[in-house]
């Protein structure tokens, strides 16, 4: 029975390390990735929560989302790249 409680422990610790390393590639990816902040009101852009925060991974997507995002609203939008 110690047998099994220590190959239950060492998996519990693998599978801890291994979620642990997930965490990290995570964080990492996500700090190179762009955002896009879009707000309807102007005084949103100095320091107020946007609308909409967009995460893009290339230039091209980047312009598809914002041009899908004015064309079907009539307000008229205000776009941050951060």
């Amino acid at each position: 029975m110690s047998i099994f409680g220590t190959v239950f422990v060492a998996m519990l610790a693998s599978l801890g390390i291994a979620l642990m390393l997930l965490e990290l590639i995570l964080h990492r990816r996500a700090k190179t990735a762009e955002y896009i902040c879009i707000c309807f009101r102007e005084e949103l852009l100095n320091g107020g929560l946007p609308d909409m925060v967009v995460i893009c991974r290339n230039e091209a997507e980047k312009e598809e989302i914002i041009k899908r995002i004015c064309d079907n609203d009539t307000r008229r939008a205000f776009i941050k790249r951060i």
